[in-house]
């Protein structure tokens, strides 16, 4: 039978990023349907599936070495450890274009109906068009999409990857470098090809996160004054929680304890993480 952690600490705000921090406490603020809500959710989800398969992907590199091996005694390989790898780098890819995608149905949710020119169920056009966008759109978003090559390379390959088989890899034998080939992809005459396709997915995770994190800092400027509820953690298997407003800045010491109506009672467990916490001497019922 599991055994329960004796206390677990759940808010650490110092630790939270822009989109974190907007899925936290957009609930005062906006109001989203199911979809629209999964989306939320979808944009960290996502993301951190594609930082999953990169790293899942790095750590099958020496694999390559039993392909080689096959290669050199038997003069053929099926390649099979270079495969797993190119599927986990194509995942990867389709995982971070989700996120991508995630924060236009967010953007839409919130703007379409006011913004002229803003079309439905298309990231790409969000990216074409947003600089003739009129209405309710924010001008200061309208640049992250009208300047962002780096969308259109990860576009590229998303559009035919969801279409085509697996492409391919090969580690360069001097420079150890992994080049990622697609033969049903053109450039010019040529195949596809990435020289160094872990050192583009680390470029391209750069910029995407960049990219999400000046959406979500403006989004997070658009959040009204009003509390919203948080899991601070748990303590022998209680909740502790608390109230805090999502303007300024916010630390361990923000907000007004939930909890403490129920832990200061003699025959209930203390808060372990009362001594460093200012919500704890700003009840709920003194507060609000």
């Amino acid at each position: 039978m599991p055994t329960v952690a004796p206390q677990l600490l759940m808010f650490l705000p110092e630790r939270w990023g822009q989109v974190d921090r907007f899925r936290r406490f957009h609930s005062t603020t906006y109001e989203f349907s199911e979809r629209q809500h999964r989306a939320v959710v979808g944009v960290e989800a996502h993301f951190e599936k594609f930082l999953r398969l990169q790293s899942l992907a790095a750590s099958l590199l020496p694999r390559l070495q039993i392909d080689e091996k096959q290669l050199e005694e038997q003069g053929f390989t099926p390649a099979e450890n270079a495969r797993d790898i190119a599927v986990l780098i194509e995942a990867a890819i389709l995982e971070l274009y989700s996120a991508v995608d995630c924060t236009r149905q967010i953007l839409e949710a919130l703007y379409q109906k006011g913004t002229r020119h803003f079309q439905k169920d298309s990231t790409e056009k969000l990216f074409n068009y947003a600089s003739k966008f009129e209405g309710t759109f924010p001008d200061e978003l309208k640049p992250l999409f009208t300047n962002a090559p780096w969308y259109w390379k990860l576009v590229k390959l998303r559009k035919e990857l969801a279409h085509l088989s697996t492409g391919s890899i090969h580690q360069e034998r001097e420079s150890k470098l992994i080049r990622y080939d697609h033969f049903g992809l053109k450039e010019g005459e040529k195949p596809y090809s990435i020289d160094n396709i872990f050192g583009w997915l680390d470029d391209m995770m750069n910029q995407v996160n960049q990219f999400f994190g000046q959406v979500f800092r403006y989004l997070n400027g658009t959040l009204s004054d009003k509390p919203v509820h948080q899991i601070c953690g748990m303590v022998e298997g209680r909740v502790l929680h608390r109230y805090l407003s999502p303007v300024g800045d916010i630390t361990f010491d923000s907000g007004a304890c939930g909890a403490r109506v129920w832990f200061d009672l003699p025959e209930n467990p203390t808060c372990p993480f009362k001594e460093r916490c200012g919500a704890y001497h700003r009840p709920v019922s003194l507060s609000f």
